[in-house]
């Protein structure tokens, strides 16, 4: 199992998880269009690897 998963929502929200315990928990739900601010607000801790994760989906939108 990997340390971070994320999961996509039929209603267009994104789902990071990070394994704790060896079980998932839900770290930060956000939709596509939200990926910009999240990414430019310094005052949120977000874990590298949900960074690199936000910058390659951002880089995909059309």
């Amino acid at each position: 199992m990997k340390e971070f998963d994320f999961a996509h929502n039929d209603d267009g929200i994104i789902t990071a998880l990070r394994l704790k315990n060896g079980k998932y928990v839900a770290l930060l739900s956000f939709g596509k269009d939200e990926i910009p601010n999240l990414l430019a607000d310094v005052t949120k801790r977000l874990p590298p690897e949900v960074r690199r994760y936000m910058t390659q989906i951002k880089g995909g939108k059309s």
